[in-house]
């Protein structure tokens, strides 16, 4: 699962109406102005020094409570307690940290979230109501309906963090009807209401916001609202102590495990109630999850559903706990895990019965070591780890969990791309495509999957990606979302794209969690060149049948009068249920240029005979 898991908090302030006026001001800090006079007074509003808030907290048929502290205008903390999961964040003024589901502090070091950090403590310095303040720029752009309110429309937007806030101020009362803050991969609306009086000045008790693009939609309620109280310092504070939750069975500090590398990704077995299934190792998940069905063969109770970001669009999630685990040399305690409907992705594709996914909430946990070429993993302890190769270490500050690093395309598509052991291969982002006009290079379309459903893709040759001074010839990128919107993992604005396991079979990554660091090393595969789709011809197996998921346009499969939905009945005359299955048929259109098959299909319930021959496409 790509995505992740949101909590919005917005927080709004205002006093008691004043008289209706005309929409007829045009200077945004007038605005601003009889906004604050609404709000009792700039002066007031200053002088709340201190705030603490209870609410209850509703997301997607979850039902909890939210618990705030601040200390005006850089400490906080903020409990999210949810039922099937709890989520702590705080800044002591120095540190951002969270605690997540499972106990795992993260100590915020992704310079986006850094950014946004001091934009709003500069926020909360009230900087933004200069004219001649040197990050923020504040627009007025007319006036529109919010709930049939006339509201004037003032933009705050910040160059720094690249976030642009707009505030719906009613032309008659001059309080905050609505607010959106647009981010460059996501945006949050939040409308306020139920204002009620606190020591002189006015704040939202209601708070109904959407999540965007994922359209997860939650409701604050507060419950209880008080100012310029005493707050203990130490409230704001990260953990003495972090959570640690294995034991290596064999002793030491280090378990060997050995994987499989199967069409660009790493499995493991995992033992649960003593029950052995195959899960896949994926640092671009924010939180391991279990298959829906598997789960509850296990016997385990899911509970709540609510809306995750996966890769190729939004998915539903439950929640389940993970009863204790065994990874051959590691045994787990019982972990909190995200439910989604999992198995038949993999066995429609591949024929494999995938029944997880181990991701933040297990990697974590560890520096993990990952050798693809020779088919092993290592996990060390990180309190003991110390690395002594002649790797480049690279600095990979997590972002939502998932580990970022700088790397660079042809010497000149260069900045921060999300670190994903769980995606095939490499992948701009959409809105970076689109930018730097990549849809308009010579390539092949094709069709993946991810937790979120179908992606569609443009796959084109580059010349070189240079990751810690080290260089890949010739590597095969993606463009995602090549037919419209993109609206899951792909889809994120602050970074490049994502690195896959296309790059990653050159090397031996290290993972070091505790220090947000990647360690690349040359594998024994760097100097390969592996083998790519010769056909334009993607299969899979939806029910029993084998069919035709995708065919390329301008690609032999294409030539040959392939279409979608296709039953294959035969090839070169031997029946399709004779082959070892959709990982076979993959590997036989990757063989040389020239290699012909006779494919016998069906359709429309006619049988025909097409002639398939490969041909280098990239």
């Amino acid at each position: 699962m790509k995505g992740r898991i949101l909590i919005a908090l917005a927080l709004v302030c205002a006093l008691a109406p004043v008289a209706r006026a005309a929409a007829d001001i045009v200077d945004p800090y007038e605005v601003l102005e009889r906004y604050h006079e609404a709000l009792g007074g700039l002066d007031r509003v200053k002088a709340e020094e201190t705030l603490h808030f209870e609410a209850t907290l509703s997301v997607a048929g979850l039902e909890g409570t939210i618990s705030h502290w601040e200390v005006r205008p850089d400490r906080s903390r903020t409990y999210v307690d949810l039922v099937v999961f709890t989520q702590t964040t705080g800044d002591n003024g120095t540190t951002a940290w969270e605690v997540g589901m499972n106990g795992k502090l993260r100590i915020e070091q992704d310079p986006g979230a850094l950014a946004r950090r001091e934009v709003s403590r500069r926020l909360a310095l009230f900087e933004h109501l200069d004219p001649a303040s040197d990050i923020f720029t504040v627009s007025l752009e007319g006036v529109e309906q919010i709930d049939g309110a006339d509201c004037y429309v003032v933009r705050v937007a910040s160059e720094s963090d690249h976030v642009e806030r707009v505030w719906y101020i009613d032309v008659a009362d001059f309080l905050m009807r609505k607010s959106i803050d647009i981010r460059p991969d996501m945006q949050q609306h939040a409308v306020h209401s139920d204002y009620r009086d606190v020591n002189g000045v006015l704040h939202a008790f209601r708070q109904d916001i959407e999540v965007l693009p994922i359209g997860q939609k939650q409701t604050i309620v507060t419950t209880l609202l008080e100012t310029n109280v005493d707050i203990d310092p130490a409230l704001f504070e990260p953990p003495a102590e972090d959570v640690r939750d294995f034991v290596f069975t064999e002793g030491g500090d280090r378990a060997d495990v050995p994987c499989q590398y199967i069409e660009r990704h790493v499995f493991l077995p995992v033992t649960v109630n003593y029950r052995e299934g195959l899960w896949i190792l994926d640092s671009g998940a924010s939180a391991s999850v279990i298959d829906r069905e598997y789960a509850e063969s296990l016997g385990l109770e899911l509970s709540g559903e609510i809306k995750g970001q996966g890769a190729g669009n939004t998915v539903d999630v439950a929640f389940t706990t993970l009863p204790p685990f065994t990874v051959q040399g590691i045994e787990f305690e019982e972990q909190q895990v995200a439910v989604i409907t999992l198995v038949d992705l993999f066995r429609r594709l591949s024929d494999l019965e995938v029944v997880g996914i181990l991701g933040y909430d297990f990697l974590s946990r560890f520096v993990t070591r990952v050798d693809y070429a020779n088919n092993m993993l290592t996990f060390y302890d990180p309190e003991e780890f110390e690395y002594e190769g002649d790797g480049t270490v690279l600095d990979a500050p997590l972002s939502e969990n998932l580990f970022t690093v700088e790397a660079t395309v042809d010497g000149v598509h260069k900045g921060r791309w999300m670190l994903d052991l769980g995606a095939g291969g490499m992948t701009f982002h959409a809105p970076y495509a689109s930018e730097h006009n990549l849809g308009n290079r010579e390539g092949m379309y094709g069709v993946g999957f991810g937790a979120g459903g179908k992606i569609k893709h443009h796959f084109s040759r580059y010349e070189t990606v240079e990751l810690g001074g080290y260089t890949v010839e010739r590597p095969i990128i993606s463009m995602a979302g090549s037919d419209g919107e993109m609206k899951g993992g792909f889809s994120g604005g602050e970074l490049v794209g994502n690195l896959g396991n296309t790059l990653f079979r050159h090397f031996v990554l290290y993972l070091d969690y505790k220090n947000q660091q990647v360690v690349v090393e040359k594998g024994d595969d760097f100097e390969t060149e592996f083998p790519w789709d010769k056909s334009g011809l993607q299969l899979w197996r939806p029910e029993e049948a084998c069919e035709v998921l995708y065919v390329s346009p301008g690609t032999p499969a294409d030539e040959a009068g392939f279409q979608e939905d296709d039953t294959v009945l035969t090839i070169n005359g031997i029946d399709v249920e004779r082959f070892g299955g959709m990982l076979e048929f993959r590997a036989m259109l990757r063989e040389e240029p020239g290699t012909e098959y006779i494919f016998a299909i069906e359709r429309d319930g006619k049988r025909e005979e097409l002639k398939l021959v490969l041909r280098d496409l990239l």
